[in-house]
């Protein structure tokens, strides 16, 4: 089927990429903007957020809805070193949401329940899991976990009654795996090197594929990959800067990697990008 034809096709709620990382301190990102929507929820510490607005400080548990083009970025101070859990998307349902829908970004930040970040984090990693297993029927799925998450920010930031998720949430040791993982893109010598220092880990190991249905390495991998498409989508970088962002020593080894996982080249792929599939999916676990 034509790549056109086949995204008309696609469900009216997707995700484009999604990441979650804890940021250095200082550490800053300069104003920038998409052309589709994005969800940043801010954890574990505050920061100085940028939005259509200004600078606005962010404290834990605080979540921001940006617009397509709206500009936004962060800025850390030397003692601040929250953590991002960042979802770009696309919906059709944002529309029709009364809260979500607002042309007024001051009316899209909104500072969450400790429960309700519990559940924000919940369905970030059952979307997480759609992006990066090779399941059935995955893009219905993400495209249901997504509708979900946009209804239950609707409803938690509409002052009125809602039924909460009881999430199962996977355990600390597990959670801090993953979050390892997710940190140590591009760096796979220190994530080898973390992961021998932690303690009990073959115990660990196996709760972590219990949950997210691949083993650490096995992510790490699959992790490089979205990470390509998300640097090739979204940033003018050049094929070799995108490699040794990726902690490939030779771009021709990247490249290499990066059409056995894809089925085109890095340039081919950022001329036509696609979305995500089942064929993509099920090169991904190989």
């Amino acid at each position: 089927m034509h790549q056109t034809a086949a995204r008309h096709l696609l469900p009216d709620a997707h995700v484009i990429s999604m990441r979650c990382l804890r940021t250095a301190y200082g550490a800053f990102c300069d104003f920038h903007s998409h052309p589709f929507p994005e969800f940043t929820l801010v954890t574990d510490d505050s920061t100085l957020n940028g939005c259509a607005l200004g600078k606005v400080e962010s404290g834990p548990n605080t979540l921001y809805l940006f617009q397509a083009g709206e500009p936004h970025g962060h800025w850390n101070s030397a003692k601040q070193s929250p953590r991002f859990w960042v979802i770009h998307f696309a919906s059709a349902i944002c529309n029709q949401l009364e809260h979500l829908s607002r042309p007024d970004p001051a009316q899209r930040i909104w500072r969450l329940t400790a429960e309700q970040t519990t559940t924000f984090k919940w369905m970030f990693i059952k979307l997480f899991n759609e992006q990066t297993q090779p399941l059935a029927h995955s893009k219905m799925a993400e495209s249901a976990w997504l509708q979900l998450l946009l209804v239950s920010v609707e409803r938690w930031v509409s002052g009125g009654e809602y039924q909460e998720l009881l999430p199962d949430q996977p355990d600390g040791d597990v959670l801090q795996l993953w979050h390892l993982v997710n940190e140590c893109v591009g760096r796979s010598a220190e994530f080898a090197r973390c992961i021998s220092r932690l303690p009990h880990y073959d115990s660990v190991r196996h709760r972590f594929k219990d949950v997210f249905g691949a083993s650490p390495t096995q992510l790490l991998v699959r992790l490089r990959m979205q990470k390509a498409r998300n640097l090739l989508l979204e940033t003018p970088m050049s094929i070799k800067e995108i490699a040794d962002c990726l902690g490939y020593e030779r771009q021709h080894e990247f490249a290499r990697a990066f059409r056995k996982h894809a089925g085109q080249s890095p340039s081919e792929w950022r001329i036509h990008p696609f979305p995500k599939d089942a064929s993509f999916s099920s090169k991904m676990a190989t």
